[in-house]
């Protein structure tokens, strides 16, 4: 317990130090939602479709943290050796990947919470209390597939080509994926892929549970198998450069 509080402590600093990236994941998607929803306003658009571009953009402001913050945080750890530190430290590689997974959490939430009051109070999007929290739980949990798409990146062998890779997957996953506008705009074959990606699967999966208040099975196996496959690539991957190494 005393090396998770340590731990905790140092990830907690290392959260203050990253301000203007908050400000940036976070802020950023709040001011698209304003200035998209404001568009949306007194046109005959329903609003369940404000309340989906809402979570849309909440799901944008999470895949940052998915793409970035923890990819840059266990290179940068790897970097400063601060990886080998802790395995000669009375501290548990387990304990290490806790608090980051702890941490990630946190920005997720943030995330949640600052874009949910945005279209609360400034869009007036209600729902229940149930609504909010069950909405909020379902992109926490489908978020773990970007998560894995996250630990992937760390995979690549430099931080120029993971930077790169993690704006093209962020950017190509919200816009093919539907999060900026529907795919149904798009040429077939664009929506054909369009609908084999994640975010498309997650928002289908919230609007499922908006629209009947049903579990879509379909996306739900989708990310669920999409996420176990990634996370099973990094752990035999790292595994193997273990063993050469």
């Amino acid at each position: 317990m005393k090396n998770m509080t340590s731990l905790m402590k140092v990830e907690i600093i290392l959260m203050k130090r990253q301000a203007v990236y908050y400000l940036l994941s976070i802020g950023l998607p709040s001011v698209f939602y304003l200035i998209f929803s404001g568009m949306m306003l007194g046109s005959d658009i329903p609003e369940i479709a404000l309340q989906a571009y809402l979570f849309a953009m909440t799901l944008f402001s999470i895949m940052s943290s998915a793409f970035f913050s923890i990819p840059s945080t266990l290179e940068s750890d790897k970097t400063n050796n601060w990886q080998k530190l802790i395995q000669h430290s009375p501290v548990s590689m387990v304990e290490y990947y806790l608090i980051k997974v702890a941490g990630l959490f946190v920005d997720f939430l943030l995330s949640i919470g600052v874009v949910f009051t945005v279209g609360h109070v400034v869009r007036h999007v209600n729902m229940s209390l149930q609504d909010w929290v069950l909405v909020a739980f379902l992109l926490i949990v489908g978020s773990l597939a970007f998560v894995a798409i996250g630990l992937v990146l760390t995979l690549l062998p430099s931080s120029q080509l993971m930077s790169v890779a993690g704006n093209l997957l962020y950017m190509g996953l919200a816009v093919m994926g539907g999060l900026w506008m529907p795919i149904s705009v798009f040429p077939e074959w664009m929506q054909a892929i369009g609908k084999c990606l994640p975010t498309y699967q997650l928002m289908e999966l919230i609007k499922t549970f908006l629209n009947k208040g049903q579990v879509n099975v379909f996306a739900s196996v989708y990310l669920t198998l999409f996420t176990l496959v990634l996370f099973t690539l990094v752990i035999v991957y790292r595994r193997h450069s273990e063993v050469r190494s």
